[in-house]
């Protein structure tokens, strides 16, 4: 066995493993035939093709590079889970969800691009609700995030702190997670959820960032699903951050002539801020404006359920499989003439064939060649 097959029958072998794939699991993600070609692969009993090679890279969520690598650390960075999917399914979202981080810190490199602005950060280790209701707020008013905050914060904590923002179909049995690595801070948002639960979810991972130390200390193995009291401080957190009280107030005034509120105005309310009624229930809890007895009766009366469900939209499109930010700034990178127009089709998911059909996507263009026009600035 020469050193190339080798290295490659190693690394392979790890990282099918890793994600607690078959070989016949890895061989049909990959396009090969039968289970034994990856058998003779690990055994370093056959050459492989370079298409070959990138399928197994892709279908392992790596990079082919990594495959070649002997010396790699094969440590991966600590995933948060709110409620990680079952079995190996999590692993391979999870090498997925790390897989794009490292692509999309690449392209900010090539572009050079700066990480962004630091989060402010926070110690969790001894945080009341209380405290949390009170950081959830004043992070709101730094972030600048308006009287509206959950239409901005994914925005805000993208374009201007560089926080990594993907999305995955999930289903039911996952939530959002979150990772800080060398590539920077990344939130990873289950696209089968609602519009109003999605902004709830970045509010809620954005908590788990800021006090990551204290946070990893209680999950040292990595993925492992966070523990509930400190579930419970992100909670609060995140309803403070995404309702801020004064606008909050504002907004029942205008809905209560009283001192009650219709079922109605309750939804009507949530869909304004653009957060699920369940949350905007607890913060009133959280205000001391109703009872915790009356939430939990309002969340199981059949007549609110009802309502809640009608007026939700029907169909609400998924979110974009890749973000914009990340299609720019590689499809930038490959018009400076620093990717080619192959790894620009890797980078962005597709093959060759379907690159032109994919930036047109993003209103991007890959038929105009290299050119860059540039405009001179007076500094």
């Amino acid at each position: 066995m020469n050193d190339l097959r080798k290295v490659l029958a190693e690394r392979l072998r790890q990282k099918r493993e890793s994600l607690e794939l078959t070989q016949g699991e890895l061989a049909r993600s990959a396009g090969f035939a039968v289970p034994q070609m990856i058998s003779q692969i690990e055994k370093g009993e056959r050459d492989v093709k370079a298409w070959e090679l990138f399928n197994l890279a892709k279908a392992l969520h790596t990079d082919v590079s990594c495959l070649l690598e002997v010396n790699e650390d094969s440590a991966q960075p600590v995933v948060l889970w709110r409620k990680s999917p079952d079995g190996p399914q999590r692993k391979q979202k999870e090498a997925e969800f790390l897989r794009r981080c490292r692509d999309y810190r690449l392209v900010e490199t090539l572009c050079e691009e700066g990480p962004g602005r630091s989060l402010p950060a926070a110690g969790g280790g001894n945080l009341t609700l209380r405290m949390a209701v009170g950081l959830g707020e004043d992070t709101a008013r730094k972030l600048a995030l308006g009287s509206r905050p959950a239409r901005s914060l994914a925005s805000v904590l993208e374009d201007k702190y560089g926080v990594k923002i993907w999305y995955q179909r999930l289903g039911e049995n996952g939530s959002a997670a979150c990772t800080k690595a060398g590539f920077g801070p990344a939130i990873l948002v289950n696209a089968d959820e609602a519009p109003w639960r999605r902004n709830y979810s970045f509010a809620h991972e954005l908590f788990h960032l800021m006090t990551w130390d204290s946070a990893t200390r209680r999950a040292p193995d990595g993925g492992r699903e966070v523990p509930a009291r400190v579930e419970k401080l992100a909670d609060a957190f995140a309803s403070a951050l995404v309702l801020p009280e004064t606008e909050l107030r504002t907004a029942l005034t205008h809905r209560t002539p009283g001192d009650k509120i219709s079922y109605d105005g309750l939804i009507d309310v949530a869909r304004e801020f653009d957060v699920s009624t369940a949350a905007l229930l607890w913060r009133l809890a959280n205000m001391g404006a109703v009872e915790v007895k009356t939430v939990q009766a309002v969340l199981e009366d059949p007549k609110y359920k009802s309502l809640d469900r009608s007026h939700r939209v029907g169909s609400w499109g998924l979110p974009p499989e890749l973000p914009e930010r990340y299609v720019r700034l590689a499809y930038l990178s490959f018009k400076m003439g620093k990717l080619s127009r192959s790894r620009l089709a890797e980078l962005l998911d597709v093959s060759l064939v379907d690159l032109t059909e994919r930036l047109a996507e993003y209103e991007l263009d890959d038929t105009a060649g290299h050119e860059v026009p540039v405009l001179p600035i007076r500094r």
